[in-house]
């Protein structure tokens, strides 16, 4: 599972981040999410936002700040 979180650096941004991380350790996901403040690649696909949460190259997320459950059963559906 490729989990990559574009973002510039905004808090929203870092908090979504490290729930990310809390999420993947406690389900248990050995390959660590990535976050990425270059925009080009999501901006390439089409995709436009501040914020915006790829896995496995698929856009889930777009300036959408889940709480931890809501990010947790995003996550285990790709499991």
């Amino acid at each position: 599972m490729r989990i990559q979180l574009y973002d510039r650096g905004t808090p929203k941004g870092k908090k979504l981040f490290n729930d990310i991380e809390k999420v993947c350790q406690s389900l248990q996901v050995f390959d660590d999410p990535e976050y990425i403040k270059d925009m080009n690649r999501p901006y390439a696909m089409g995709l436009q936002g501040e914020t915006i949460l790829l896995i496995n190259g698929e856009p889930i997320l777009i300036d959408r700040f889940p709480s931890l459950k809501e990010l947790e059963n995003i996550i285990q559906e790709y499991l």
